[in-house]
Parts: C-alpha cells; structure tokens; sequence
C-alpha cells in the first residue's frame, strides 16, 4: 500500500457520515431490515404522475378476460343453435303373448306391417337392466319421439311374440295402441325385414 492510498483511504473515513455509529451485529442488521420494509409505501409523491405510480396491468389480462367470456357464451349458445336440445322420449308396452302354433300371431306381410300405427327403424344406444333405450334413426309411420323405450325380452324364457334387443344394433319396431309388436314385426333390421317394411310403407 503507498502513502497516496493511505491517505486516500482517511479521507473517505472522514467523509462517511455513519463513521462515529456503533457497528450493528446481525440481529441489528435484521431490525433495520424489517422497519425498512414496513416503513415502505406505495404513496406517490406530490406533483408524480400517478399513472406511472401505480402498478401496470398487462395489456392482454383485460383480453384474457374477455376471450374466456366469449368461450363460456359459445358453449351455452353453440347447443341451442345446433339445436341441442333434450331429445323426446316415449315408453312402448311390451307385446302381448303368442305364437304361431297357437294362432296368436298374424301372417308376417306387408300388409300386416302396414296395419301398425307406428313403424320406425332405431339403434339401441343403452340395455340397463330390463329397460331398452332405441335412438330413432327413421319414422315410417305415425309420431314417434326422437328416443323409445322398451322392456327387454328375456331371450331364454321369451315366446315368438318378442325380440331381445342388443346394445349397438339396428331393428325395426311396429307398435299399435303404445305396445310393441311382436311375431316378427318387431326385429333386427335384416334385408328380409326391410324388403317387407319397405313394401307396407311405399306410397
């Protein structure tokens, strides 16, 4: 060290204000540190420009916004624009007992077909339990609501009046005074079914 950083080194302890203050130890230095931070105010002083006083707000938080209403707009409105609403839905009673050996069921044509006060073709979408829910894919006579019910038919214990349904495939269905018909009016959607509903069904 030469004289000159000697002497430049008393000159800056003469000149720090704080020279003649005793030392702070941690916990002193911690203390000063906590006042400091609670003393701090966001307050702008007199005559700032209050604007750029307070905190900024990110130009696309107001964007944000408005972009997450429009999305929750869209999903109320889209549904009622595509028409999205509750599909209809009806009960069939199932059909009354019979067989061919007994003379119960009527001869399997068109005109027996033509005879039913509703026909349809559906899918079954749904097998819970013994109810059966058939989406209507076609109307080819009377009202029929968007979805039927049905009870299912127990395949093991059934007579020809009935058809046991299964989940994904297609039938036709006749129903006369809201019961489903059965000897074979009612079945899957077959090419021999179809040929017959389309021939009782073609004016």
């Amino acid at each position: 060290m030469t004289d000159d950083d000697s002497e430049l080194r008393a000159q800056l302890r003469s000149a720090d204000p704080a020279r003649r203050l005793p030392a702070l130890g941690p916990e002193g230095l911690n203390r000063e540190m906590e006042q400091l931070m609670s003393n701090t105010t966001h307050t702008a002083p007199a005559g700032a420009d209050t604007d750029n006083a307070r905190p900024r707000i990110p130009r696309w938080m107001p964007l944000a916004g408005v972009a997450a209403a429009l999305a929750i707009a869209a999903a109320i409105v889209a549904p009622l624009a595509l028409g999205g609403t509750e599909p209809s839905v009806e009960a069939l009673a199932p059909p009354t007992g019979g067989d061919v050996a007994s003379g119960g069921c009527l001869a399997l044509e068109p005109a027996t077909i033509a005879a039913q006060e509703q026909a349809f073709a559906a899918t079954v979408i749904a097998v819970e339990g013994d109810t059966v829910t058939l989406d209507v894919t076609e109307t080819l006579a009377g009202e029929v609501a968007d979805r039927v019910t049905v009870t299912q038919v127990d395949a093991t214990s059934s007579d020809f009046s009935g058809v046991p349904f299964v989940e994904g495939n297609d039938y036709l269905v006749g129903a006369l005074n809201g019961a489903m018909t059965g000897c074979g009016v009612t079945g899957e959607d077959t090419p021999e079914l179809r040929a017959l509903y389309d021939a009782a069904f073609a004016g």
